[in-house]
């Protein structure tokens, strides 16, 4: 690591140490989302002077201007604090990422700033892309035109010098929370991302969800109720550009996504092997015993991998004009595989106890299941990849 990013990770071990490890194992055990959702939201807000939600704006915006390394460091850190904390953060970040991709000089100078100088104590967004019915990625066709299609129900109609957007969006990390939300719609000219200040009337809340893991994470279904939102708002000036920008945002945020899978596999790892050379059973530490032992190493080798994995895509990322969307799918399957495994058999290690509420691994194994869905499930990723090897992606 350099000096900066090692100050950098310094301040949020701090502020994980201080504000987030401290209450995260009793926010997890609150059943009621609405009432997690307050305090959630104002230990965010207590890390405004790390401007963890402005890592990627540009520093000529007001924001970090981090590259993605640093990004990835810091997510795998606040991730081993607690995998929620890191997503309501990642989100922030990852909504950004149309703006980034296809939005105008304008636009970014515009919304970046917005931003940056708010007077709200932490501005936030969100990226809603995910629909009730899902969003019908057509890969039956990408095998001869190279071309992915989506089946998006939420539209953006033209009235005038404005778009009417009408629908609904479900599992929008950090919904409720949001200044700014990032929307994909239909146009004439197939889908598009709007940015819709929260503000704007027709916007609503449906519901913040009861996750089975991720519970410091504000998740929320949405509605767009005859939302009107000046042209300008549409991201690059130009209908249909939505799936390239769509898959652009993947390229980068499934290697964010593998930071936050191995900080969670640290956390997990971390926990079973101080477990396993504290619990005694026939006179010795179960670390001894072969079959704990083998158990604890493949968790170590899981997370190297993991991380180099990882650190690769996010080192890539940084050195070209564009994404590699195919590692960036690659450390994020191969992540969060480990980190399901890495925190099953933490359960395992801890036997019983394991199980148990009042121990942190049972948390993790719940925490990690998402990790395999969330920013595209694996099972559709590894088709993306099978695809990009074919047509020499």
């Amino acid at each position: 690591m350099t000096k900066e990013q090692e100050a950098i990770l310094k301040s949020v071990r701090e502020f994980c140490a201080k504000e987030i490890i401290p209450v995260a194992t009793e926010l997890d055990l609150i059943s009621d989302p609405d009432e997690t959702f307050p305090r959630v939201l104002e230990i965010i807000k207590k890390g405004r002077d790390l401007e963890l939600s402005y890592m990627l704006i540009p520093e000529d915006y007001g924001g970090m201007g981090l590259d993605n390394i640093t990004i990835g460091i810091i997510f795998e850190e606040l991730a081993a604090a607690d995998a929620g904390f890191a997503g309501n953060l990642g989100i922030s970040n990852i909504a950004w990422l149309p703006l980034m991709i296809g939005g105008t000089d304008e636009q970014k100078e515009k919304w970046f700033k917005i931003a940056t100088e708010s007077d709200e104590d932490m501005f936030l967004a969100s990226w809603a892309v995910t629909e009730p019915q899902g969003i019908g990625l057509n890969t039956d066709d990408v095998w001869e035109t190279g071309q992915f299609t989506l089946n998006v129900k939420t539209t953006a109609t033209k009235e005038g010098n404005y778009y009417r957007i009408d629908g609904e969006k479900c599992f929008i990390t950090g919904g409720a929370a949001a200044n700014l939300c990032v929307v994909l719609a239909e146009t004439s000219e197939g889908p598009s991302h709007f940015i819709v200040p929260t503000d704007t009337p027709g916007f609503n809340v449906i519901r913040n969800e009861n996750l089975m893991g991720h519970r410091t994470m504000i998740n929320s279904a949405l509605s767009f109720d005859g939302v009107k939102v000046p042209e300008e708002n549409l991201i690059s000036m130009d209908e249909g550009n939505g799936v390239s920008e769509l898959l652009g945002v993947a390229g980068y945020s499934d290697a964010w996504v593998a930071a936050i899978a191995v900080g969670l596999s640290r956390a997990a790892y971390e926990c079973a092997s101080t477990y396993a050379k504290e619990r005694i059973i026939g006179g010795k530490p179960i670390i001894q015993y072969q079959a704990t032992g083998m158990m604890i190493s493949d968790m170590s080798m899981l997370i190297e991998a993991a991380r180099a994995m990882t650190w690769k895509a996010l080192w890539i990322n940084d050195t070209r004009e564009e994404p590699d969307g195919k590692l960036s799918a690659l450390s994020k399957v191969f992540a969060s595989d480990a980190a399901m495994k890495i925190t099953t058999d933490a359960v395992q290690v801890y036997g019983g106890a394991g199980y148990m509420k009042e121990n942190p691994v049972e948390k993790y194994m719940r925490d990690a299941k998402v990790m395999q869905i969330y920013e595209g499930p694996n099972h559709l990723l590894r088709v993306l990849v099978s695809i990009m090897d074919y047509l020499g992606m």
